[in-house]
């Protein structure tokens, strides 16, 4: 079975070529991953579904947001979680040493290199990097 490459097509610096991009740089790093362009509020059911595929991988393409959500569906699970940041400031990705360029990032994904990370939960929603109230997301938006 195939991994998967969940991708949030509103996300950031995905730009409206990102399939093929992410596909080419897939084939020539040797992985083997069915790749999908959703909209933000449906990459969650997406990766629940992948996740009870068992599939090999499945790898989160864009911001902090669609990483933290598809960190959260497979958290607990055997089902390793790849990055791809193309959000606008990818936190998550910078705190491991994942490169923000396409291509590096992909070459990292196909090092089959893993390591764990905790998350935490608040109010039933799991996170990875970060969670805030208040003000900050008032003025994030």
């Amino acid at each position: 079975m195939k991994g998967l490459v969940i991708l949030n097509r509103n996300g950031g610096t995905a730009g409206h070529d990102v399939e093929q991009r992410v596909t080419d740089a897939l084939r020539a790093n040797g992985l083997s991953a069915e790749v999908i362009a959703l909209e933000g509020r449906e990459c969650a059911s997406r990766a629940t579904a992948a996740r009870d595929e068992e599939r090999p991988f499945i790898a989160a393409g864009g911001g902090d947001g669609t990483v933290s959500v598809v960190a959260g569906i497979l958290a607990g699970s055997d089902v390793p979680l790849g990055i791809l940041p193309l959000g606008t400031l990818n936190h998550f990705a910078r705190d491991l040493g994942i490169p923000t360029d396409l291509q590096e990032a992909v070459a990292v994904l196909a090092t089959g290199r893993r390591c764990r990370v905790d998350v935490a939960e608040v109010n039933g929603r799991i996170f990875i990097n970060n969670s805030a109230i208040g003000l900050y997301p008032l003025m994030v938006a």
